[in-house]
């Protein structure tokens, strides 16, 4: 097994089992761990100089958390999420997004909505580019902006949770981004919506938006069924 990170990348927390858990969940979300790799427990052990019991305990911390499957068999794999799955993990964000969206209006600074106005105009440039990866990385970072101003950090981080288990199965299933020309610019319009709503204070308006808002780049899926 190749991964390109080591224990001293990490700052020591309370435990070496945490330690071990933070590994291993950056590896998954950054790509490193493939969905459907097989982990072997006392490589794990190995690579931090312990012995297996916090491997174990970070395994089924993981698992718990759907980054790691544990079969019948005890055998440990990368989680490989499903089109379901995802669709699922999208119902909860657009759930979360409106109560987070409405604490971020009641806290929002004039500065908040500089920075966003700017981001949206970087967003704005990346879609005349047709650059459709960057878009979407900027489009993330634009809500992830606003959860931040939300003054919920179980929010902000659940929200943030979700949207990295999505960013998994987009890089498992290596299709580009809003390659549906009408889902890309429904996307670039949501977003400039959003921003006049949130400047407006408007939270009918962006509970409404936010309803249709999630999950256009999925429609290029050719696969399968577009996620709504």
């Amino acid at each position: 097994m190749k991964i390109d990170w080591k224990p001293s990348d990490f700052q020591v927390p309370a435990t070496l089992s945490e330690t071990i858990y933070q590994a291993l969940k950056k590896a998954v979300i950054d790509g490193e761990l493939k969905p459907g790799q097989r982990l072997q427990e006392k490589e794990i052990a190995a690579l931090f100089n312990t012995s297996s019991t916090p491997v174990r305990e970070a395994f089924f911390r993981l698992a718990a958390e759907k980054y790691l499957v544990i079969s019948a068999r005890k055998e440990v794999l990368v989680q490989d999420t499903t089109h379901e799955e995802v669709r699922e993990l999208y119902e909860m964000v657009r759930a979360l997004d409106i109560p987070a969206m409405r604490k971020a209006l009641l806290a929002i600074t004039d500065d908040d909505i500089r920075e966003l106005r700017e981001m949206t105009k970087e967003l704005g440039r990346l879609h005349d580019a047709k650059d459709h990866e960057r878009y979407l990385e900027q489009n993330l970072r634009i809500h992830g902006r606003i959860w931040s101003s939300c003054g919920s950090a179980a929010l902000c981080e659940t929200l943030n949770e979700l949207m990295a288990k999505i960013a998994i199965y987009r890089r498992k299933r290596d299709f580009a981004p809003y390659s549906d020309p009408a889902s890309f610019e429904k996307s670039f319009r949501d977003h400039v919506e959003i921003f006049r709503l949130i400047e407006a204070r408007d939270m009918a308006g962006l509970e409404k938006l936010i309803e249709v808002h999630w999950g256009e780049e999925f429609i290029g899926d050719k696969e399968h069924a577009p996620v709504k």
